[in-house]
């Protein structure tokens, strides 16, 4: 088993992880595995295949194409961990590979990514707890409580396509971020004018949590138990 990395801009987004055998789609529909909620990426975009010990990436007659080492490729190629891939905007590595700065995961400055969100992979993950889990201990969010084990980001605010909705005065449509960090989560505020508050103190920063943090805005507020 070995693990990749999608990321935007140097920035990790998802880490998946891909066993001998195993074929993986990359792609904006829910029936892809690694799904990605971008509208610069096709429904069904590439694959990446582990078989006899070769990786090999497929373009799957994606819009925006599908690059190693800056070419196009419209079928099945064999590639190496040192090539350069890139999925429409994005990039994928070997987490291997990874440069320091990158295996930072930041989530800071997600609402200047196009708006893109990250949602849930069917990639199977051992890196959390199956105990890790966002659970409303204050006030109400739908849903109350949210199981952690198989995400890697978590959007928080009050528009419907975050993962937990939140309601009140002045909070904003995506009012903080929840990510992954290896075995570890950290929380990040967003923008909007609520404040977010971490054990009653006020975070304007990402900040790593711990089991039994309370993140709270506007009267509402989630443990990580």
């Amino acid at each position: 088993m070995e693990e990749w990395a999608l990321l935007l801009n140097n920035r990790i987004i998802r880490r998946f992880e891909i066993d001998e055998g195993q074929s993986l789609t990359i792609g904006r529909g829910g029936d892809a595995d690694i799904t990605v909620d971008n509208n610069a990426i096709s429904r069904q975009h590439s694959s990446l295949e582990l078989k006899g010990g070769t990786y090999y990436l497929t373009d799957l007659y994606s819009l925006n194409g599908t690059k190693v080492n800056g070419q196009k490729i419209d079928s099945s190629v064999p590639i190496k961990k040192t090539d350069l891939i890139e999925i429409g905007k994005f990039t994928l590595k070997p987490a291997e590979d990874l440069t320091t700065e990158e295996q930072v995961v930041s989530f800071s400055s997600i609402e200047g990514m196009d708006q893109t969100i990250f949602v849930n992979s069917r990639v199977p993950k051992n890196h959390l707890s199956a105990q890790d889990t966002l659970r409303v201990v204050e006030g109400s969010a739908s849903p109350s409580a949210l199981k952690l084990t198989n995400v890697d980001s978590v959007k928080v605010g009050k528009d419907s396509s975050c993962d937990i909705v939140i309601s009140g005065l002045l909070v904003a449509k995506t009012q903080y971020f929840i990510g992954r960090n290896g075995g570890s989560f950290t929380v990040t505020p967003g923008s909007g004018w609520r404040k977010v508050f971490l054990n009653g103190e006020k975070i304007n920063q990402e900040i790593k949590l711990k089991k039994g943090d309370v993140i709270t805005v506007a009267g509402t507020s989630l443990q990580l138990d």
